[in-house]
């Protein structure tokens, strides 16, 4: 089976309908419902989730009924999360070569440690990295 990690940003566009590249994701966990795809991700997934759905709903994109389906469906998914407390010094690494945050470079370093792709929708994130991690993915070229 095939294995990939994947951030927030692909994860919110499964709830986020009107974004950009939303039937991509939409695949991608059509792909991972029908056991074709793994997926992985560091712990903070869930915060960034959760966050993410929060701030859309304060700007009134989703209602808050919609919040509380989409956190439930997606715990219910049961995602590989992965701790990244062993990954400090690559994440330090991605942090500072890279100028990203903590968040983007434990994506980074789950997927290098485990030799995977990392599927990403934040296009700042991918054109940091593209010219030399050329296992991240931008989600608009699958």
């Amino acid at each position: 089976m095939k294995r990939a990690v994947i951030d927030a940003s692909v994860v919110l566009k499964w709830y986020l309908s009107d974004e950009k590249h939303s039937q991509k994701a939409v695949s991608l966990l059509d792909k991972y419902m029908s056991n074709e795809l793994e997926l992985l991700a560091p712990s903070l997934l869930e915060y960034e989730v959760i966050n993410g759905l929060i701030i859309a709903q304060k700007i009134g994109r989703i209602k808050e009924e919609t919040i509380l389906t989409a956190i439930e469906g997606f715990i219910d998914l049961e995602f590989e999360l992965k701790n990244i407390s062993h990954l400090s010094p690559s994440v330090l690494h991605y942090c500072e070569v890279y100028n990203r945050s903590t968040y983007d470079a434990s994506y980074i370093a789950i997927a290098g440690e485990e030799g995977v792709p990392l599927i990403t929708a934040d296009k700042e994130l991918f054109n940091a990295v593209k010219k030399d991690l050329k296992w991240v993915r931008w989600i608009g070229d699958m």
